[in-house]
């Protein structure tokens, strides 16, 4: 359902890195990879059932 968001922020930040604003583009990529834990960590333990 959300899943888009984590590519939306990716290519966020690589607009902002093509504009060589670099700091900020490292910041949209951190966000980018706390979303994708949190997305991972909620699929992963209630939609598959896995015990992480």
């Amino acid at each position: 359902m959300y899943m888009f968001l984590p590519f939306l922020t990716a290519l966020i930040g690589l607009v902002l890195v093509w504009f060589e604003k670099r700091i900020a583009g490292l910041g949209m990529l951190a966000i980018t990879v706390i979303i994708l834990i949190v997305w991972f960590r909620f699929h992963a333990t209630n939609h598959l059932n896995i015990s992480l």
